[in-house]
């Protein structure tokens, strides 16, 4: 089987230009030819022809054969030029195609780094809002929140909240000496705290649940003259009345009763501390 080699295109018309031109030369040279049998021929026929016109004749075939040779060279040169563009222009797109799909090449690369990129930038974004979110998570464990504390909105650290309402839980539960020793530390630990004045009136009221009535009075006491307007004043006196009768001190009892109706009248302390009043208005219990 015979392989075919593609040929280039400017080649193969640059080829059939110059076999024209070959094939030109050649009719021109058998016009020569003839030209020069014609003379030979002279000597034969000389009583047809003169020297003089034999020349001419020869000099005009010579003339003709000239001028056809010039124009096939300058045919020749001309589809010559004409090829050598065509080769240049045929060159030039072949050029033109490789830097077409050289940029081709280079843009697809380009497109696969772009795509890698915005998978790390989509995944580094990922990492940054989970990050935010996370940190975000955490500083809110530790703002200050709003609570209502004795009819006011007040505003306390989490943890500060936190270490109150467990302290209140314990009071709550029972375990009066366990709330006196958290409220205590509370005090230590947040002295400039919203819940200072709670935290005493539940460290006095601790204290009165032990028995520990000195202790109670002292801080009940301590509290009401601090806090005066406390929402909880009332009920701190009526403790300390309470805790006066219990050590049987019933005039000390009943001037604190006294203070509760008249300074506090209308309230639920001040209805109590009359009745107890009248309980201190009989006899004294026999011990």
């Amino acid at each position: 089987m015979r392989h075919t080699v593609p040929m280039n295109p400017g080649r193969g018309r640059l080829a059939a230009v110059l076999l024209a031109a070959l094939l030109a030369t050649r009719r021109a040279a058998r016009a020569a030819a003839a030209a020069a049998i014609v003379v030979a021929t002279l000597p034969a026929q000389a009583q047809l022809f003169s020297d003089d016109e034999a020349r001419r004749a020869i000099l005009d075939v010579r003339s003709r054969v000239e001028q056809m040779q010039r124009e096939m060279l300058k045919r020749i040169e001309d589809l010559s030029a004409r090829v050598e563009r065509l080769e240049q222009t045929t060159r030039g797109q072949l050029e033109l195609q490789n830097q077409i799909q050289a940029m081709r090449q280079e843009i697809a690369s380009l497109r696969g780094a772009l795509e890698v990129q915005t998978n790390e930038l989509s995944k580094t974004q990922r990492s940054q809002r989970d990050l935010a979110s996370e940190l975000d998570a955490r500083i809110k464990r530790f703002e200050p929140v709003a609570v209502s504390l004795d009819g006011k909105q007040v505003n306390v650290d989490q943890g500060e909240r936190r270490t109150y309402e467990a302290a209140l839980a314990t009071f709550r539960g029972g375990d009066f000496k366990g709330a006196q020793t958290a409220f205590q530390q509370f005090q230590a630990a947040y002295p400039q705290s919203p819940y200072s004045p709670s935290v005493t009136y539940w460290i006095g009221s601790s204290q009165y649940a032990q028995k520990d009535n000195k202790g109670a009075i002292a801080t009940l006491q301590g509290f009401v003259q601090r806090y005066p307007e406390h929402p909880r004043a009332p009920d701190a006196l009526l403790t300390v009345g309470n805790a006066q009768v219990d050590l049987g001190d019933r005039k000390a009892a009943a001037d604190t009763f006294r203070i509760v109706t008249e300074k506090f009248d209308g309230s639920g302390a001040a209805q109590t501390a009359r009745e107890r009043l009248g309980t201190l208005a009989g006899p004294a219990p026999k011990r």
